[in-house]
């Protein structure tokens, strides 16, 4: 009995749909039944750990998608240049795999192709290929040397992410698109080799720069001084451009700069300052994530929002300075910043979002301004050395776990107009004596005051609040 399975195709030939047999070095056969074996199903040899060599017959135009992934000890691999596609993830995680020819026909390397393949040490792509697909080489930790075709057009995001090995890259004049984060973690890479008139990009001292969109793109790792001031006219710094350059301590940019991308100088945990122009009017997502050496930041005067994660995580910030055109602040913008001792939201921010200031252990006081509409759970949440807090006239709801674990609060002011206050919103305040609730409160979670040991109410007669004090067995005293 064969260990190939096989099912019939539309047009007569045959595809390999899976192998069964434990030899180490297989063939696959050209001919099942008298007619050829022209595919490769999805997932055909996917997890065959005891594979370590592969044939493939010439009448084979197709290999599905992760074919052969994570066979772990497979080193050796005939592809014959009849192939015309190979599917995403066919070869992830063959991390013996030194080696490999690709068909003269390939026109595209698809998602993943080779993702994880950590032992591959070069590969010369045929001059066939047009498209490199995203993460196709991510993570071929020795990868040392790749040579793209004059074809190549496009480049996917994270194609080339952690490449720790690669040194230098040649990219061809047709080249026209580079994603996000291509040579994100490329830790070795010291030089582009791009023509003096390509159409689109340029290298300046390893630095890689979109010329067409003044975006740039990536900087090395192994620039080693402390001080780094950005060339005039870069109007992008793109995404993960300066992540985890641990060295850097100082970063100049130009008034020509106007949008910091996502993760651009993340995990920059040397960096001690940054001065940020006004012309600036985005900062993306984890920005400066992790940036533990932060000292202080003033963000730019036309900054509307500072999103999602922004200064994670940078436990040596200790001021901010917000503009008036701030609106926003998304969720986790400062959660973690354990140095911060205080911060002056400015009139007119509308939104805080969930755990925004979470952490922030050394923050002292706060003051909502009067135009806040929101706030996200867990804002302030084990703000430990928190000891008071002003709401803003606006707030309707004070939500879950908004100052929970805030063991130093003791003086809350709420204004007429809250109406609702979320679960274990004030848990663990073990320092709240008293709370005066107002009028227009209708809605106590029960468990809204949980572990506040001390805590009266000052109540108004014959009022919800007054009520829920009763129902829940809290110390109260009416107005």
């Amino acid at each position: 009995m064969s260990d190939f399975s096989f099912t019939r195709r539309r047009d007569g030939s045959f595809q390999l749909d899976s192998y069964e047999g434990s030899s180490s070095a297989v063939t696959i056969p050209d001919r099942h039944d008298g007619h050829p074996v022209s595919a490769i199903a999805d997932n055909a040899f996917s997890w065959s750990y005891h594979i370590r060599k592969i044939v493939i017959p010439d009448t084979v135009t197709h290999i599905g998608e992760a074919a052969f992934s994570w066979c772990e000890s497979l080193t050796e691999i005939h592809i014959p240049d009849t192939i015309r596609t190979i599917g995403e993830w066919a070869f992830i995680g063959c991390s013996s795999l030194r080696s490999i020819h690709l068909p003269s026909g390939l026109k595209k390397i698809n998602y993943s192709t080779f993702q994880s393949c950590s032992s591959l040490l070069s590969i010369e792509l045929p001059d066939s290929v047009r498209q490199i697909g995203p993460e196709a080489f991510s993570e071929c930790r020795n990868l040392k040397s790749i040579v793209l075709p004059k074809s190549l057009i496009s480049i996917g995001d994270n194609a080339f992410s952690s490449c720790e090995a690669l040194q230098s890259i040649c990219l061809p004049d047709q080249l026209g698109e580079i994603g996000n984060d291509v040579f994100s973690g490329c830790t070795s890479l010291t030089s582009f080799q791009v023509s003096a008139n390509h159409p689109v990009f340029t290298e300046v001292n390893g630095a890689l720069i979109n010329k067409k969109e003044k975006r740039l793109l990536f900087f090395p790792f192994q620039y080693r001084e402390k001080t780094c001031e950005i060339q005039d006219g870069i109007e992008i710094i793109g995404e993960e451009a300066f992540a985890n350059r641990t060295h850097l301590e100082e970063i100049r940019l130009p008034d020509s700069v106007k949008i910091i991308e996502a993760k651009a100088f993340y995990g920059c945990r040397g960096l001690k300052r940054v001065l940020i122009p006004d012309t600036v009017k985005s900062i993306g997502i984890s920005a400066f994530h992790s940036c533990s050496a932060l000292l202080d930041i003033s963000l730019p005067s036309r900054l509307p929002v500072v999103e999602y994660s922004v200064f994670y995580a940078c436990s040596s910030l200790e001021s901010v300075r917000f503009p008036d055109a701030v609106r926003i602040i998304a969720p986790c913008a400062f959660s973690g910043c354990g140095s911060l001792t205080q911060i002056e939201l400015p009139e007119g921010l509308i939104d805080i979002g969930e755990s925004a200031f979470e952490g922030c252990r050394s923050l002292e006081t706060v003051q909502l301004p009067d135009s806040l509409e929101l706030l996200g759970a867990h804002a302030f949440g084990s703000c430990e050395m928190l000891d008071s807090i002003e709401l803003g006239k606006k707030l309707r709801i004070i939500p879950a776990q908004a100052f929970s674990r805030c063991k130093n609060l003791n003086q809350v002011l709420i204004p007429d107009g809250i109406e609702e206050i979320g679960n274990e919103a004030f848990d663990s305040c073990e320092n709240l004596l008293t709370l005066q609730l107002p009028a227009s409160v209708n809605e106590i979670d029960p468990c809204a005051f949980v572990n506040c040991r001390h805590l009266m109410l000052f109540v108004l007669p014959d009022s919800y609040s007054l009520d829920y004090a009763k129902d829940q067995g809290i110390l109260y005293s009416e107005l």
